[in-house]
Order: structure tokens, then sequence, then C-alpha cells
């Protein structure tokens, strides 16, 4: 497996930093997790089109994990519409409520190009997904609270020929984590507050190198960077807790698992 980071960002304009994205390949397979804000430019930055990924995972739907996913999918419906349709679209997974996403959005923008067009298949999470190359996927439910509302929030473990990716979403310091991140060879992680500045929305710093120490993972790689935190040591702050790899991540990082 190869997990390209596309977005290590948030909902704040940077320079550096596209919001939350990330590109996994297994053998020719292509999986888009999360789609914030520039992620339609990242994937064309890296060569890519929505029309070659196969499958997406969406942790949650606060737009700053999703802004760009209608106007992936738009790509696609309004090809279908110029040309005809394709001979494959790529398959959605989330939680629950997914299937009506996009037909709420395209209401809302006025755009009603899903009304009668289901070329895009959506499916709420189950328990398990076993696809047909060895590739499991397990979706964990998480605790993550914004502006006083609890969000359908998600952790995502990757297994493949005995190597494990888990991806935090975002989350505060909880068991759905813990139990995501066991034994994972590479461990992304939501690191939007330093220590000590944890909130109902995030884990610290701190709280990331326990559950890294107690799942008994072997690599973290630090993602969803708030500015105010650009100057912060953040690696050092995890490895008070933590004795493995840790590190900063950074757009179009390619990490292989």
């Amino acid at each position: 497996m190869k997990i390209t980071l596309l977005g290590t960002g948030t909902f704040y304009v940077s320079k550096i930093r596209s919001g939350p994205a990330y590109l996994l390949e297994v053998g020719s397979r292509k999986i888009l997790i999360d789609c914030g804000p520039g992620t339609l430019i990242r994937l064309s930055q890296i060569g890519l089109e929505p029309k070659d990924l196969d499958y997406i995972f969406v942790t949650h739907f606060h737009a700053d994990h999703t802004t760009d996913l209608f106007a992936l999918q738009m790509n696609l419906r309004l090809d279908a519409f110029r040309v005809g349709a394709g001979s494959a679209y790529p398959v959605v997974y989330g939680p629950k409520g997914i299937t009506d996403f996009t037909k709420k959005l395209s209401e809302v923008y006025q755009l009603p190009g899903f009304d009668d067009w289901s070329e895009i298949k959506y499916i709420e999470y189950p328990e398990t997904i076993a696809l047909d190359d060895g590739l499991v996927i397990q979706p964990f439910q998480v605790q993550h609270v914004a502006f006083g509302k609890v969000a359908d929030a998600y952790s995502l473990r990757f297994e493949h020929e005995d190597r494990v990716l888990t991806l935090s979403g975002d989350s505060t310091k909880h068991q759905g984590v813990e139990d995501a991140a066991k034994n994972a060879d590479v461990f992304i992680c939501d690191t939007s507050s330093s220590k000590g500045k944890g909130s109902p929305a995030h884990m610290d710093t701190l709280e990331i190198g326990e559950i890294a120490t107690s799942s008994g993972v072997k690599s973290v790689i630090l993602t969803h960077f708030y500015p105010r935190n650009e100057g912060v040591d953040l690696v050092s702050e995890v490895k008070e807790k933590y004795t493995g790899e840790v590190v900063r991540g950074e757009d179009f990082m390619e990490i292989e698992v």
C-alpha cells in the first residue's frame, strides 16, 4: 500500500497545505479518503482525474473534509451529460446519510443534476468492507463535537497483506481511535491541538502519543494542521508519550505502508 498526503491542512487558506485528503493506492486501485478544499487541484497536480478513482471514503460530513466532493462528482456528472456515461464510477462510502448527501447539496446549489442520475453508488458504513483483492476496511465510530453538535465521525483501518494503515479522522481521545490503530504500521492522525489544548473536537499531541503507545503503533504521521501550530514542535510533543517514529506530514508526501 502507498498513501499520498494530498492535503494536510484544515479550512484555513494556506500556501503549503490543502484541505484534508489522502490517496491510497493498493495495486491498481485508487482510493480517495476525504475530499477537503483543494483536493481536485491536488489530484490534478499528481496527474489524476475524478474518473481515475475507484473508491471514496468520507470520515465525516464536515465541510473541511468534503468541500470538493460535490465538485468532484459534478465533474463526472457533466462528462456523462456531454459525452455519455463512462464505463465505471467510484463507489462512495460514508456515514449514515451518505446516499442523500450529494442530492441535498445539489438542491441547495440549485444544480439538480443528481435527481435522475445514479451512476455513482453510495454505501453507508457496514462493520467491515472486504474487497476482492484482499483489502479489508473497518470503520470505527469516534467522538467529534464541533460548535456543540455531535458529528457522525469515523476512524478508518485498512488492512492488506499483513500491513495496516489507520487514519484517525477528526476525534478526541476515544476507544474507537485506539481500536482502529491497534498494531498499525502507519497511523495518520488528526493533529489540530498542541499539548494541553485539546477540545471536544480534537485530541492533543500528548493524547496522540498515548494512543500510539497503547495501540502499539509503529509510525505516526501528523496531519490536519491549523496555522497557529505551524511554528510548534508537535513531533517532540507527541514523543513525550511515544517512543516510535513521528513524522510531520506535508502535502504530496508519499508513504509506503
